[in-house]
Parts: C-alpha cells; sequence; structure tokens
C-alpha cells in the first residue's frame, strides 16, 4: 500500500466533487492523502501531524476514507455522512420517507413515491446522497430518471449503490 498527499490532478478531481456535493469550504484547508490499495484510490481525510507522518512511513490505513477516486469521485458511506452533516444542501441531495429508508439500508432500491424531497433538475445517471427526514446520509444512489420522471409510482427510480446498513449486515 501506498500513501501520498494527491497529485494536481486527483486535487482538482477531489475539489471539484466536494464542491458538488457542498462542502468545498469545510474540507478546504483539512489535509487530503490518498492510499492506493490494489488498483483502489482511496481519499482520507486526516490531522496535519498524520499528514507528516505518513510521508515518513507507510501506515496500512490512515485518516477516515471519505470516498474513491475513478472516473469520478465516488464518496463513501462515512464521506457521505460527513458530508451530509456539513453541506449545503443541493440537487445531489434526495430525502426519503421511514419506508424508504429502511428498504435502502438493506441495499433495495428507492421508489418513486417513497422521495420526499428532491430536485426537479437532477438528470439521468446522477450520483446522488440519500438522506432520512433527519438528514442523515444513509445511503449513495444513481438517479434513473431525471427531472418529474424520479417520483414516477410503482418504479424504482435510485439504484442503491452503497448503503450504511451494509456495515450493520456484515459486521452482525
Amino acid at each position: 500500500m501506498i500513501s501520498r498527499e494527491p497529485a494536481k490532478d486527483e486535487k482538482t478531481q477531489i475539489y471539484r466533487a466536494l464542491n458538488k456535493w457542498g462542502v468545498f469550504e469545510y474540507f478546504r484547508y483539512k489535509p487530503l492523502i490518498i492510499q492506493k490499495i490494489d488498483k483502489i484510490k482511496l481519499v482520507c481525510v486526516v490531522t496535519y501531524a498524520l499528514q507528516e507522518a505518513v510521508t515518513i512511513t507507510d501506515p496500512y490505513h490512515a485518516g477516515l476514507a471519505i470516498g474513491q477516486l475513478r472516473k469520478q469521485f465516488m464518496p463513501s458511506i462515512a464521506g457521505a455522512d460527513l458530508f451530509a452533516r456539513h453541506a449545503k444542501k443541493n440537487k445531489y441531495y434526495i430525502v426519503v420517507n421511514e419506508r424508504a429508508e429502511n428498504l435502502a439500508l438493506y441495499g433495495r432500491d428507492v421508489m418513486g413515491e417513497s422521495i420526499v424531497e428532491a430536485s426537479e433538475s437532477l438528470h439521468q445517471n446522477e450520483l446522488v446522497i440519500l438522506l432520512n427526514r433527519r438528514f442523515e446520509a444513509i445511503a449513495i444512489g444513481r438517479t434513473r430518471f431525471g427531472g418529474k420522471l424520479l417520483f414516477q409510482t410503482g418504479k424504482a427510480t435510485i439504484s442503491n449503490l452503497a448503503d450504511a446498513g451494509y456495515y450493520l449486515r456484515k459486521e452482525g
């Protein structure tokens, strides 16, 4: 495993994603490192002391993994939770009802009638963070439809990519 500071192009990709999620200002001066495990590039937020230590040693894991660098930045559940707490809410956050929350925590997709709040300016195939009514991040999803079609009755309109329940199911 390799731990290092992000390269210039990686930093640009990360900051664009953080801006999209409405948390750029929160992360602006926080040190970030890249942990490369095989072909996976984890983006971790660390303390300044830990950032200095990473350049000297190569720890197995350091910091809180907030996402992965792929073609686009993919937030982790821990990152989504942090984003939901500190973000300026925007169109990439979708609030679902209690029934959808329970189903999403078991890896199920979200039906259109379960969406309580969503922007009609969302497009098809957009990455979104699913929130419960208390604005807690419960899952990361991808829209199957755009605009008003997100609210279709009887159709799964958001695919569940990762959910907070996964950790509970695998740990128990």
